[in-house]
């Protein structure tokens, strides 16, 4: 298997209180399939329902990264995954705050970027080491228009 650079690898940055909002809701998932279990006799469809859940929080928690291949830019957040290619991308914003104004968010912090990409296609991403992710993408596209 060929596996990038390690420096092309960047993990999201992580907010804390998104973070521990998400610790939270599994621990509290967990507990309510234990007293459930406990308790009654559930059917295994909240069973599996739940599971699956509890699963797809911890993935998203413990795997949301990004990674610069050739002139590709690959994200993943649990089971959620993309590939951008780097010429292709027209511009990137910073971004602060909760509400970010676009559909894929493959990150785990309220400060990031906003890429776009094919014309009118965007994707909001939180990459660690923010400067060095930046000056890769620059390196393979310098024309990317950077703002704050």
């Amino acid at each position: 298997m060929n596996k990038a650079n390690p420096m092309n690898r960047f993990l999201s940055t992580k907010n804390s209180y998104t973070v521990a909002i998400l610790w939270f809701i599994v621990i509290s998932m967990i507990a309510l399939l234990g007293i459930g279990l406990e308790k009654e006799h559930l059917s295994t469809l909240p069973i599996v329902i739940l599971s699956l859940v509890i699963a797809l929080v911890v993935w998203t928690l413990l795997d949301t990264r990004y990674v610069i291949k050739q002139h590709f830019l690959l994200y993943r957040s649990g089971p959620f995954r993309g590939r951008i290619d780097i010429e292709k991308i027209q511009k990137i914003k910073y971004f602060s705050g909760l509400y970010v104004p676009v559909t894929m968010k493959p990150a785990l912090d309220t400060k990031g970027f906003i890429i776009t990409y094919n014309k009118a296609e965007d994707v909001y991403v939180s990459p660690a080491k923010s400067d060095v992710f930046l000056s890769e993408l620059l390196k393979i596209n310098p024309n990317i228009e950077v703002s704050n």
